[in-house]
């Protein structure tokens, strides 16, 4: 479905990428810029809706999401071939740099282009 070169975490039945060292800020920076740009889908429902549908390219978790949030994500983007990363931030940092009032846990990112600019900034197995 897409063609992302995210390198997979073992155990995980490759759908789960790690964040390179470093690159938390670059991160929350591209996903401020997707947010003003109109590119992310926000909240654990709506991201399972845009992922059915074919939509989602990626999904993004937040560190302190609830096991059943983390499950229902990662089965519905196992199950239609989502990337899915688990990134080491908060639901507050990531709430607050997206703009958000409301602390949310999963972001869908909708545009290729910060797709592939997202997958820059995680752990390739070329290297």
């Amino acid at each position: 479905m897409n063609d992302m070169n995210l390198s997979k975490a073992p155990n995980d039945d490759g759908i789960i990428h790690t964040l390179r060292p470093g690159s938390e800020k670059k991160l929350l920076g591209l996903l401020g810029f997707a947010a003003r740009a109109r590119k992310l889908v926000c909240g654990t429902d709506l991201c399972r809706d845009e992922i059915r549908r074919g939509r989602l390219p990626l999904a993004l978790v937040a560190s302190d999401a609830s096991d059943n949030t983390k499950k229902r994500i990662k089965d519905a983007c196992k199950y239609y071939g989502t990337e899915l990363c688990l990134i080491p931030t908060t639901a507050y940092e990531l709430s607050s740099r997206i703009g958000k009032t409301a602390n949310i846990t999963v972001i869908g990112v909708t545009d290729m282009n910060f797709v592939d600019g997202i997958a820059a900034l995680f752990d390739d197995s070329a290297h």
